[in-house]
């Protein structure tokens, strides 16, 4: 189900780009499909409260963390009973598994625990940390009553977590960019046409970017959950390796003036690069250990390909998804652009010199 839901996303984008053509123009529909696309992934990808389970905060408890997390779960007020300690009532709490568990919670009179603090009953989003044992809970506050909708609590990530829905698919669209820069060089070593060529070059113009911000986003990652923007873990070594053969890249097609000749070395270059960027993009990473999701000592793959249950739940793929198909779409578009306009001031350039 991960797997199809994934593709999906991979599927819809490249289908927006390459119909009815890489280098014609968008229709309307095309252009409000994109737009509506992107908005409710942004939409997704930001507004639903992040949400864990009662299990969850206990792990917290044990890593040594002492914090209240948001934890979907009901209050059943109807059960409290107060406790042999002074203005201290004990409360029911149901999680998403409905095992049982219990809320400690101070207060002089049964009047200030009413159906409006705990929800009347219905599901909520609590602010719970684990008590004197692992079936007893101390509560700091309401979230939200009845969520729509909740992503998982990935313990360790935690908000962190939604910048997946942004590193990963750059990383993606980084991958595919050179891929078709491969393609296209392909094509054009077949049948030598400038077409070839300026897709080719602004595919790998565009894959370097999102590589770069790929990179970004990755270092920000980092910094949060590793301590520092930059640790030379053997993925952040791959991605480094890649920007440097991409910017000789650029440094070539520079460095030659007959447009012929650049257009040829420049097309043997970008299929050598896209050979190395599955290497370093797919490979290497897995030969090493390290600290990156998807290494050589990770056994769960990381929390997009992990098999284990609560990294990703439907609506996390859904999201996911719709952020490959999203930025999928914005490549495209970009690569679009970059090949009308290079052919607009193509043919400006011989209008202006006939």
């Amino acid at each position: 189900m991960k797997a199809l839901l994934l593709s999906a996303g991979f599927i819809i984008g490249i289908a927006w780009g390459i119909f009815p053509g890489i280098s014609k123009p968008k229709s309307t529909f095309a252009k409000l499909f994109a737009l509506v696309v992107m908005t409710i992934t942004i939409i997704l990808s930001l507004l639903p409260q992040t949400a864990g389970s009662p299990e969850d905060a206990v792990l917290v408890s044990r890593m040594g963390a002492t914090k209240f997390i948001p934890v979907l779960c009901t209050i059943d007020i109807s059960y409290a009973m107060r406790t042999d300690a002074p203005g201290e009532w004990i409360i029911p709490l149901h999680g998403s598994s409905m095992k049982s568990f219990l809320i400690r919670y101070t207060s002089p009179t049964m009047d200030d625990i009413d159906n409006n603090t705990f929800g009347d009953n219905n599901q909520v989003i609590a602010l719970l940390k684990r008590g004197s044992n692992d079936g007893e809970f101390f509560i700091n506050g309401i979230v939200e009553i009845n969520p729509i909708l909740t992503l998982p609590y990935i313990v360790g990530l935690e908000e962190r977590a939604r910048i997946l829905y942004f590193h990963v698919p750059m990383s993606w669209i980084a991958f595919l960019a050179y891929i078709i820069a491969m393609i296209y060089s392909v094509k054009y070593l077949r049948n030598p046409d400038q077409y070839y060529d300026s897709i080719a070059s602004s595919a790998a113009s565009l894959g370097t970017v999102f590589c770069v911000l790929a990179t970004i986003t990755g270092a920000i990652w980092a910094k949060f959950n590793w301590g520092s923007f930059w640790n030379w873990d053997p993925r952040e070594i791959s991605i480094f390796v890649l920007l440097l053969i991409y910017s000789a890249y650029f440094v070539l097609r520079s460095a030659i003036e007959n447009e012929e000749t650049r257009a040829r070395l420049s097309s043997v270059y970008a299929i050598l690069g896209a050979v190395a960027a599955v290497f370093f993009i797919y490979v290497a990473p897995r030969i090493y250990g390290g600290l990156h999701p998807g290494s050589a000592d990770d056994s769960s793959s990381g929390p997009v390909l992990s098999q284990q249950d609560g990294t990703l739940n439907v609506l996390k793929q859904i999201i996911l998804s719709l952020s490959f198909a999203s930025f999928t779409i914005i490549f495209y578009w970009l690569l679009n652009l970059s090949v009308r306009i290079k052919f607009a001031k193509k043919a400006l350039f011989y209008s202006n010199n006939s």
